[in-house]
């Protein structure tokens, strides 16, 4: 059984949402990946209503938020999400949505959604944008010891820097991290060593797979991350602890 963590709906290719649901449904069956944990993004044409409610058609999927924490209504739209609309978990994207996560306003959101118990996803895929804008992993590391409550998901886990994110990480028990889009964009690079050493380092616990479809095929992704994990010997029970076990405790709630 396998588990997608990080996914999109298509909203290029399919401009009607229960098309765009019904062609990640029929992507995620041919790849016989299970269930997946699907982002609503902000820049996306259809309301958390209309979201919800063709989330809540599959069992297989689990729907996330992304907030802008810098906007004032950031607070009001992850309460409607969570108490009306079922939503999960909240995905913080300051790369895209150009904010500072050592912002005032950051800290202040975070502090007043902790009741909720839910996760944070946030990018952590240093571009060359991001990185002249003052990108650093301790802000990330310094988010995560500000609300030790608080589980958050380092996603792409750290881009090239993945290492100093995988360091952090093994200090920071409310820390997880997943593997989508990174894996693959660096696939011909020497740092697909340094991934596969970081999720050596870390015992394969804490480590999600994902694909960040659609900018990444679904099949493809997933076809090419065996292929890959497989030429570095890694066992059966590491591969089912980042396919599969590890996002059922986490998100599923599923021991």
């Amino acid at each position: 059984m396998k588990i997608d963590s990080h996914i999109h709906l298509n909203n290029n290719k399919f401009k009607n949402i229960s098309l765009s649901f019904s062609s990640l449904s029929s992507e995620l069956e041919k790849s016989k990946i299970d269930r997946a944990v699907v982002i609503h993004m902000i820049h996306e044409p259809w309301s958390l209503t209309e979201f919800s409610k063709e989330v809540n058609k599959y069992e297989k999927f689990l729907a996330i938020i992304n907030i802008d924490p810098s906007k004032p209504d950031a607070l009001d739209l992850t309460k409607t999400a969570i108490q009306e609309y079922g939503y999960k978990g909240v995905k913080l994207h300051p790369r895209l949505q150009q904010y500072d996560l050592n912002d005032k306003r950051v800290y202040q959101y975070i502090k007043s959604i902790a009741q909720f118990n839910i996760p944070i996803i946030i990018d952590a895929f240093p571009d060359g944008t991001y990185l002249m804008n003052g990108f650093s992993p301790l802000k990330y590391a310094n988010l995560a010891k500000a609300f030790p409550n608080v589980n958050f998901v380092w996603a792409h886990m750290g881009g090239f820097m993945a290492i100093e994110f995988m360091l952090l990480t093994k200090r920071l028990k409310n820390v997880y991290m997943d593997i989508s889009y990174s894996f693959l964009y660096f696939k011909d690079s020497s740092l697909l060593k340094d991934f596969i050493y970081c999720m050596k380092s870390l015992k394969f616990e804490r480590v999600f797979y994902g694909s960040d479809y659609p900018d990444r095929s679904i099949h493809e992704t997933l076809s090419l991350t065996e292929e890959l994990l497989n030429k570095f010997d890694i066992n059966a029970k590491d591969l089912n602890k980042l396919f599969f076990e590890n996002a059922k405790k986490f998100w599923f709630n599923d021991k």
